[in-house]
């Protein structure tokens, strides 16, 4: 029976309630004449039992209770609140006037009759007789070849060349053919559900159990993303159950017991403290949406990392997707390129931007985003690289023009990236990705073995892990609970220490001083030349690094100090242990790579040659041939006086350079306030007249020159961050 009070009056100027009201109305009547319907079938029917005559002076009959409303017909009431919601700003009518059929998307496959339905009870007008709008369901994905997939299509083909406006009906498990996606005028999503909808169907097929029934409601009810992640057949059983409140507690149980995506959460990640907080905002922005409460161009929805490699940038989104519920779509160029030549790489790149589009609210992950736009010279391969990223361009355009879609690209080397490719309005906020830092190592140790192993014992061991990945300290996690498994007893501080010397690498004293000079070197020449604040330094056996804030501009002394900058971890090196390694020119981000393309530019683009005022393109990395012999000679010109330069000025200041790097060696990470004391605390030291007119400590000079000289080989591999 349906129910009215003042929470009805309350939905009135909800869009579609009078239509929803409508039918529901309609279809309580009609259900209870569905045994008058069924006895009106042949008495032919094998087996069907032969109807008894009533007596003369039988009694007439009232006409039948109205049957209660079963949970198909609220799921259809539903959904015309849903379409009302999709089609506020312009009506379904209206825009099928426009003579393109309309593609609308549907959380799932069973949704599609039910919105049939829903759409010919909102909108009558339409799919009224004649030259009207006519409703074509999308195959199955899952049971669709290509010559199922044709068969349906010859109905929509019918429609359209009958005339008709067709309204299409598909989700992410049904697929249509490219020819029929560019025929479509309009793509768009079937609102989400909102509390209000459920309140508003409840308000009229089911009776409250108390006064306060609304606020029950609201209170038990999941939350929107949840009510969005449960399919149609659960929302209709809800549906079925006697009372309101009944409806929302099964709602809440569906919710609760629906599986929860496996995988490492936001709250798994450590370190990242601005990813995860844009991540966590994100998820707020999402919920907000789909609750109504914000459009989507609000959202601050795409976010690009960059970062060296093995620092996290694809655990990221993998974590935000498993946060926030939402089905996660991966590509890359790789992936991509797998497909074949480049008519089929930019058809596999489009199926993943169509899974997620048609899987919307979804994450869409673009990783290896520098490789779409390795530019060469080579006539042939450019051709061909421009084409890959104009189709790249046009996907990501795509994406951003979806409601519900977040997009997310990670690069190494976010200089050899297209500019058009990261610009705002593709990648609106860009975030470094560094490796983890020696609290947040501490952090994940703790969050893992904290409750059985000493805070003092995982400091000691976070402190030998110091540029380790994500994935390479819960290996050791998990090699470590296998030790205690085979030891057969509990994690403990002896046998966490046991688990490290095992498999953790052995600290090589002779290769951590050699960095901690490099490192030096660096700090101490942007120290003294004045360049942008150093934020954090780190020695570790894969390398060292030296992070410091970016300039806005350049000019031709401070990129001068930048050089000598880059080049003064070689010259340090030379100046304490006697030799230099090839830590330096380790890979298109080391430090001998950075300084080459800044003197190339310094010579051929920023006008800071002295006899030229040409430009000069440079490709990223340059290549011998890509370079003219003149310019080659200029720039070397300027990374040897930049050298030169950096080797004059720690000479000059080798105490303080000794100081530093001691204290590099033994805390092996320092960062923020702290970094800053050291290097004004080692310059004052230096100097200090009573320290001056002394001769430099000899313990210091044995570390770094004598001791050590014969273990440091030249050949040695410091990779730089």
């Amino acid at each position: 029976m349906l129910w009215r009070s003042a929470m009805t009056h309350s939905f009135s100027s909800l869009p579609g309630f009078s239509a929803a009201k409508s039918h529901l109305l309609e279809h309580a009547l009609t259900v209870s004449d569905l045994f008058e319907r069924i006895s009106h079938v042949d008495d032919d029917v094998p087996g069907w039992p032969e109807p008894e005559a009533a007596p003369d002076d039988a009694p007439l009959l009232d006409p039948p209770t109205p049957a209660p409303l079963n949970g198909i017909h609220c799921m259809q009431a539903l959904a015309i609140l849903q379409l009302a919601k999709t089609f506020e700003d312009r009506t379904l009518t209206a825009m099928m006037r426009d003579g393109r059929p309309i593609r609308l998307i549907l959380p799932d496959h069973d949704m599609g009759e039910i919105v049939e339905i829903a759409a010919q009870a909102l909108y009558p007008q339409a799919f009224a007789v004649g030259r009207s709008g006519k409703i074509w369901r999308a195959p199955e994905a899952a049971t669709s070849g290509k010559t199922i997939i044709a068969l349906a299509e010859v109905k929509l083909r019918s429609f359209l060349h009958e005339g008709h406006n067709a309204l299409i009906l598909t989700s992410a498990e049904q697929i249509t053919s490219p020819q029929v996606q560019d025929l479509v005028g309009h793509d768009l999503r079937l609102a989400p559900i909102s509390h209000e909808m459920i309140l508003a169907v409840l308000s009229l097929t089911h009776t409250p159990t108390s006064p306060g029934v609304t606020d029950a409601l609201v209170d038990t009810l999941p939350t929107t993303t949840e009510l969005g992640r449960l399919t149609s057949l659960k929302l209709i059983m809800a549906f079925q159950a006697d009372t309101a409140i009944e409806v929302a507690q099964r709602l809440s149980r569906f919710a609760a017991a629906a599986p929860q995506k496996a995988g490492p959460k936001l709250s798994d990640v450590f370190g990242q403290e601005e990813a995860v907080a844009a991540f966590m905002q994100l998820q707020e922005d999402l919920n907000s949406w789909q609750a109504g409460e914000v459009s989507w161009e609000e959202v601050t929805s795409s976010l690009l990392f960059y970062g060296p490699p093995g620092t996290g940038k694809t655990l990221l989104p993998t974590a935000f997707a498993n946060s926030a519920g939402l089905p996660l779509i991966k590509t890359s160029y790789a992936e991509c390129q797998k497909a074949g030549h480049q008519g089929d790489m930019l058809r596999a790149l489009d199926m993943a931007v169509n899974e997620a589009i048609n899987s919307a609210p979804s994450v869409l992950f673009i990783d290896e985003i520098d490789a779409f736009y390795a530019r060469s010279n080579e006539v042939h391969n450019s051709r061909y690289m421009i084409g890959v990223v104009t189709g790249l361009l046009t996907q990501i355009d795509r994406v951003n023009a979806t409601a519900g879609v977040v997009l997310v690209g990670a690069t190494n080397h976010l200089t050899v990236v297209d500019e058009a490719v990261v610009r705002a309005g593709r990648f609106d906020r860009h975030i470094a990705i560094a490796p983890l830092n020696l609290a947040a190592i501490t952090s994940f140790l703790q969050a893992k073995l904290g409750h059985v192993v000493e805070a003092r014992e995982l400091r000691h061991i976070a402190a030998r892990m110091i540029g380790a990945t994500g994935a390479e300290i819960d290996d050791f996690i998990r090699k470590t609970r296998t030790l205690a498994r085979e030891a057969q007893s509990d994690i403990s501080d002896r046998l966490l220490r046991r688990a490290a010397d095992l498999y953790l690498p052995c600290p090589d004293t002779p290769l951590l001083r050699r960095i901690a000079a490099h490192e030096a070197g660096h700090l101490l020449i942007g120290h003294v030349l004045g360049l942008p604040r150093a934020t954090l330094a780190r020695v570790t056996l894969k390398g060292g690094a030296v992070l410091r804030d970016q300039r806005v501009m350049q000019t031709n002394k401070t990129l001068n100090d930048d050089l000598a900058m880059l080049l003064a971890g070689r010259a340090a090196e030379h100046l304490l242990c006697n030799s230099i390694s090839n830590g330096a020119g380790c890979g298109i981000d080391s430090d001998l790579a950075k300084a080459t393309r800044l003197a190339l530019q310094a010579e051929a683009q920023f006008g800071f040659a002295e006899n030229t005022m040409l430009w000069h393109d440079i490709p990223h990395p340059p290549r011998p041939y890509d370079i003219p012999h003149d310019l080659a000679v200029r720039a070397t010109a300027r990374l040897k006086a930049a050298e030169a330069k950096a080797t004059a000025l720690l000479a000059d200041n080798k105490p303080a350079l000794m100081n530093i790097a001691d204290t590099l060696f033994e805390q092996r990470e320092t960062e923020g306030r702290e970094l800053d004391l050291l290097l004004e605390e080692a310059v004052d030291r230096a100097d200090d007249p009573m320290i001056d007119g002394q001769d430099v400590p000899t313990t210091n000079e044995a570390l770094f020159s004598v001791q050590h000289q014969g273990d440091l080989q030249t050949n040695l591999i410091l990779r730089k961050a």
